[in-house]
């Protein structure tokens, strides 16, 4: 952790247990403007947290699902929800249904970081026990967000780069697409969800 990141870590606990009750107590009146600068910077909402605000709601979704290049797609219906959680900060996603012809959760929080300038998403879900983790932007005057990670590949033993796609079609429409970069450097689509706003 750099010592920039240290500091502005430093200031989130003391204005967490410094700021209680009513009113600002004397030690968090103490702290440097400066510091205080910085940290009302790094927790200001901005245009990006707005864009989540998009996909907040009760969704029906068609997932397609390909198990390997050039295998048959499989599909399946599926529902999600969205939120914001802490201020509009982050938005946070429940889906439920199936994959696969299993029953199958998962959550998603995606957020943007003001400190590295990206989006963060982190996705668990009932078919593993893995964190994955993926960074990306959003693509200026789009309504498109562009994520890549490393997942853990159990089968190869080793980490996959994935991209993410996610593209807000409409007020009632947006899709996720996830796609895998194979070891030799190929590329394949291996699941899209196409979610429509429930009505």
């Amino acid at each position: 952790m750099s010592k920039k990141h240290s500091l502005i870590l430093g200031i989130c606990l003391v204005l967490t247990f410094s700021i209680l009750g009513a009113g600002i107590s004397q030690e968090a009146q103490q702290i440097d403007p400066k510091m205080m600068e910085v940290y009302m910077k790094m927790m200001a909402l901005n245009e990006n947290h707005e864009f989540l605000k998009n996909f907040v709601g009760e969704w029906e979704v068609t997932t397609t699902a390909w198990m390997q290049p050039g295998a048959e797609p499989v599909a399946s219906q599926n529902k999600a929800e969205a939120k914001l959680i802490l201020g509009g900060r982050f938005l946070m996603v429940d889906f439920k249904g199936s994959m696969f012809g299993q029953s199958f959760e998962g959550i998603q929080i995606i957020g943007y970081d003001n400190y590295q300038k990206k989006f963060n998403s982190f996705w668990i879900d009932s078919s593993s026990t893995g964190f994955y983790l993926t960074k990306g932007s959003r693509e200026k005057d789009k309504n498109v967000i562009i994520e890549t990670g490393l997942w853990p590949d159990p089968v190869s033993g080793t980490d996959m780069e994935v991209r993410t796609i996610t593209t807000l079609v409409s007020k009632d429409e947006y899709v996720f697409e996830m796609i895998m970069i194979l070891p030799d450097g190929t590329e394949f689509k291996s699941m899209e969800n196409r979610s429509k706003r429930k009505k």
